[in-house]
């Protein structure tokens, strides 16, 4: 398709520099720049994924692979054509950019993007997310993924065989990605991690991770951070004692893990110098895409604390502007690895050792508090589960994830442990969310092999142990001793450990195995 919009449109841009790219964007009137030099751009009105848009076109191959249900909406190859059609016709007349770079850094599992956008700050975000040409020398191409990337299309809705104007739709068998109606520039992110997470697991029995990676600096340590949006991957993955190896997407092999993108797509909202020193230098650089956050027009300076656009404000960087990148994007074998939590209830202590079938629990569970922005119509924290912390993402079915990790976590006896980052002392939002300095002091001590097992006691409603950390308060860690009321407490604890058991019910069989 991509070679057909080439033929059809005014005049196609390919490869252009970011400069370049600057210079089109500002023509267009599609962003400004900062006083810092970033791009900031605005993609009202979808300033988050739009999930109940994403579709996968059935035919005789995915039929039977795919996870139909709320995440995975198939659609009639006949319908997809005629969507095509319909798109063909738009892009006469237009003026188009192109990118190429690679998914995935083991050069033996390298994966080509090819993309065209009638946006041209769109290049710069897959420049920067996505791996450049010069900087992996594949062994192999083992797919070739094309996107077709029209934000100023908009659909018909059941007319033509989707939902809204917006429509996201992976088709496997091209392999094709087709983006309509959105200028939020997640969606091509997202929709590119879904298609790895179907390619590397079925065809080549690579655990695909919704997790940030880092190595210890002398040892080469590796640890995984699992956890859906604003549960602090990006933050404490970016650990300045650390080489990061990427925020966000990995693979897991039998020799190593690798990072599936070139980039991170951080949120931004009330970014601080002082408490995000990485990621606020990387943000405010040249050829950084800064979305939807307030920018003065007369200054040009960003205020990160205005959430008057959208709470899921984002800056979009490529890897080398992170001083501590790991520039191979590759790891060891994880040793440790932390399920990250944003509970918003108030139950959970701020970290548990997680045992034997537990694992495969919280990975299945998934647990964390929607937070604000991430998605259409979200506004205050509300409970969700995300089987293998990216449901949104998975189109395979989530046990076949669950019993990999499960495998790989026993063959290597790596250790696991479940991190609160949300709230503690009381439920949303009566309380606060525990400081940053309190989980980056728990994480380090796990990391250093200092969490003594011996030195815990097992949470009387969760079952699971709860160690103490040296150097912290001993009452950070009974949760219930911080709440007014202990009574409150258990009531909303065991209405939390209720909602788990109503979750973890379709999966228990296979965790009974």
């Amino acid at each position: 398709m991509i070679e057909k919009i080439r033929n059809k449109a005014k005049k196609v841009f390919d490869n252009l520099s970011v400069a370049q790219l600057y210079e089109h964007t500002i023509i267009k009137n599609l962003g400004i720049i900062s006083s810092s030099g970033a791009l900031v751009v605005n993609t009202s009105p979808y300033t988050g994924r739009s999930p109940k848009d994403k579709f996968v076109v059935l035919d005789e191959y995915t039929e039977n692979l795919i996870w139909w249900g709320d995440v995975n909406h198939p659609i009639e190859r006949e319908k997809f054509d005629r969507i095509k059609e319909k798109a063909l016709g738009y892009v006469e007349g237009k003026e188009f950019y192109t990118w190429s770079g690679y998914a995935g850094a083991n050069p033996n599992y390298t994966v080509e993007i090819s993309l065209i956008t009638e946006s041209p700050y769109h290049c710069i975000f897959a420049n920067n997310l996505f791996i450049r040409k010069n900087e992996l020398k594949p062994n192999r191409i083992v797919e070739k993924i094309g996107i077709v990337h029209l934000p100023f299309l908009k659909l018909e809705g059941p007319k033509d065989g989707v939902r809204s104007e917006v429509a996201v739709i992976l088709d496997i068998s091209e392999p094709l990605i087709f983006i309509a109606g959105t200028l939020y520039c997640g969606e091509i992110k997202k929709a590119v991690f879904t298609f790895l997470n179907y390619l590397y697991l079925e065809k080549f029995d690579i655990l695909p991770m919704h997790c940030g990676a880092n190595r210890d600096l002398n040892s080469m340590s590796t640890a995984l951070f699992f956890g859906l949006s604003g549960t602090g991957k990006t933050t404490l993955s970016t650990d300045p004692s650390r080489r990061l190896i990427g925020d966000d997407e990995h693979g897991w092999t039998e020799n190593d893990i690798f990072n599936f993108e070139g980039g991170s797509y951080a949120k931004i909202i009330n970014l601080d110098f002082y408490k995000e020193r990485e990621i606020y230098l990387a943000t405010n650089r040249f050829g950084t895409i800064i979305e939807n956050a307030v920018c003065d027009l007369k200054t040009r300076e960003i205020d990160f604390s205005d959430n008057s656009i959208t709470e899921n404000t984002r800056s979009a960087y490529p890897n080398k502007y992170i001083e501590i990148m790991e520039q191979s994007l590759m790891g060891e074998i994880p040793a440790t690895i932390f399920f990250l939590s944003a509970d918003a209830t108030g139950s959970l202590p701020p970290i548990a050792i997680l045992e034997g079938n537990q694992i495969l629990e919280y990975f299945l569970l998934g647990y964390t508090s929607k937070l604000a922005g991430t998605e259409r119509g979200v506004k205050d924290p509300e409970p969700t589960f995300s089987e293998a912390f990216a449901k949104p993402f998975l189109p395979l079915n989530p046990i076949k994830y669950a019993q990999k990790l499960f495998e790989n976590v026993k063959k290597y006896k790596t250790n696991v442990y479940l991190i609160n980052t949300g709230w503690i002392g009381n439920r949303y939002p009566v309380a606060k969310r525990i400081d940053l300095s309190y989980t980056r002091s728990i994480v380090k001590a796990a990391l250093e092999k200092r969490i003594d097992k011996n030195n815990s006691y097992v949470h009387p409603v969760f079952g699971f142990k709860v160690p103490f950390v040296p150097n912290l308060p001993s009452e950070l860690f009974r949760p219930h001793n911080l709440w007014q009321d202990e009574n409150e407490y258990y009531k909303q604890a065991n209405s939390l450990k209720k909602l788990f058991e109503e979750k973890l019910e379709k999966y228990r069989n296979l965790i009974n195995k």
